[in-house]
């Protein structure tokens, strides 16, 4: 029998060890365990499901993200007071619609938050539920929106109706700490690869783009990290930093994650957020372990949302202190980079005999960042060409903009150039007539790294890169400007007509 065949016959697509008695103790409540054996949820039972919810709660309010390409209601769950005196927060599921045990996990804790074990928590901090993000995804079972994309890549462009309607939520009960859901691939490339199965019950990451506040990493390293890893060991699971691969079978490095800032957990860093990733082993293996992967996932925020409300006042203290040391930063921008690479060993299985396989590995290391183009931080920029849609997906993603005045500024322009797919600068200073209702973008705010992510033309998925600013064939002067002189007064110029 082949490595497929066994996956889909309840092979090795997790190891069968013993989880901890913590792991067994509470019996989770959503639908695919309110029948005598685990199912795949379908979309109507989810938002039944939600509205048993609210009946049996008076401290749920149940709203909308949106809708979908395919008409679907994206159910939204609001659990205590999500003020600016508590921390908010935001847990979110299928980006990717195959990944199921997330979105499973989010109802049941929704059920524990409404009426369980949980709702004591809710004296403390505020939390919103994204069961699904990608609905169409999950009726379909499979990992891209209705349209083709991919959810957890457009977080920067905003592209798709689903992420535009997912952060304008989050523009409403702005976000201190966003755990975002998923489950990795089994098999695959990894048996391509090495010829093993990935071993590991969870991986973590937090946000890993250079531009991340360090604060907020630190919070993520030295608050959440210790939280994770002592509910993973209580609950006697395995763990390992979260690592891919690309399909070429030649190339046996692996990545930890990616640092580009379209990538969800980086993007909700960039907006000034604590931000992680939570993977469980899943894709390819069906419902397998089904209650396992779910359970896991339903550990993890239950430390989450403890951690959160132990100490609230200061977790609040250290989010704000990380985003005001953001909005007064003047270090150099690093706008492209590459990462270092190490030797590490891989929690494989043998794909033959299920064995613990250990294998070496070269990592390509996302926290190891080697800066490439690095140029001095602007006081702000000016966009001149679409600036209606450059104001609206930067506000929705926690950026704020003006309107300025007509006037004569000195800036610092770009000259563009496009080689393959990839944009290339060289900046020189210039002088322009600035129209009246141009387009100010300050960088003294915490949102800062997503500005300059978006507006830098040669920083990975850019709006000049990906058209969302338009420029003709035969333009070589990007229609964005490098502010550089705090003179003009444009931080206190006129706030964006929305």
């Amino acid at each position: 029998m082949g490595v497929v065949e066994r996956l889909g016959r309840g092979g090795f697509g997790l190891r069968d060890s013993k989880p901890g008695r913590n792991a067994l103790r509470t019996r989770m409540d959503s639908p695919a365990f309110r029948t005598s054996e685990p199912s795949l949820t379908s979309h109507e039972a989810m938002l039944d499901f939600v509205a048993s919810l609210v009946r049996r709660s008076g401290g749920l309010r149940l709203g909308s993200v949106g809708r979908s390409a395919q008409g679907r209601d994206i159910p939204l769950l609001r659990f205590g007071e999500c003020a600016p005196d508590r921390p908010v927060i935001w847990l979110i599921a299928q980006q990717h619609g195959n990944e199921p045990a997330g979105g499973e996990a989010m109802l049941a804790l929704a059920s524990a938050l409404a009426d369980g074990e949980l709702t004591p928590l809710l004296d403390r901090i505020g939390v919103m539920i994204v069961p699904r993000v990608n609905v169409d995804g999950a009726a379909a079972d499979r990992r891209v929106l209705a349209s083709g994309a991919d959810a957890n890549r457009d977080h920067l462009l905003l592209s798709q109706p689903e992420v535009r309607a997912l952060h304008a939520a989050m523009r409403a009960w702005p976000p201190d700490v966003v755990f975002d859901h998923h489950e990795f691939s089994v098999g695959r490339r990894w048996v391509e690869k090495f010829n093993g199965l990935q071993g590991a019950d969870v991986m973590i990451l937090e946000a890993t783009n250079p531009s991340i506040a360090k604060g907020l990493s630190a919070i993520a390293h030295d608050f959440y990290r210790p939280a994770l890893e002592g509910a993973i060991a209580r609950a006697g699971l395995s763990s390992f930093d979260y690592v891919t691969t690309d399909s070429g079978t030649a190339d046996k490095r692996v990545s930890l994650g990616g640092t580009a800032p379209g990538i969800a957990r980086n993007a909700f860093g960039l907006r000034g957020t604590v931000s992680y990733l939570i993977e469980t082993r899943g894709v390819g293996i069906g419902l397998e372990n089904f209650e396992r992967r779910v359970r896991t996932h339903y550990r993890l925020v239950e430390a989450v949302l403890a951690a959160s409300a132990a100490d609230p006042d200061r977790l609040l203290a250290r989010v704000a202190a990380a985003r005001a040391a953001t909005a007064t930063d003047r270090s150099d921008l690093i706008v492209t980079h590459e990462a270092g690479e190490r030797d590490i060993e891989l929690p494989l299985i043998d794909a033959e005999s299920g064995a613990p396989m250990p294998t070496p590995a070269r990592l390509i290391d996302s926290r190891d960042i080697r800066p490439l183009d690095v140029r001095a931080r602007p006081v702000g920029y000016l966009v001149l060409r679409a600036a209606g849609v450059v104001a609206e997906r930067l506000a929705l993603n926690g950026v704020s903009v003006r309107e300025v005045a007509r006037g004569i500024l000195d800036v610092e322009a770009y000259g563009v150039m496009r080689k393959g797919g990839a944009v290339q600068v060289d900046i020189r200073r210039k002088t322009i007539d600035v129209p009246s209702g141009a387009l100010f973008v300050p960088m003294a705010q915490p949102a800062a790294g997503i500005a300059a992510a978006a507006l830098e033309p040669d920083s990975p998925g850019s709006f000049i890169g990906a058209g969302l600013v338009p420029m003709a064939d035969g333009d070589t002067e990007a229609p964005v400007y490098r502010v550089m002189d705090h003179a003009h007064g444009w931080d206190r110029a006129t706030p964006w007509r929305s």
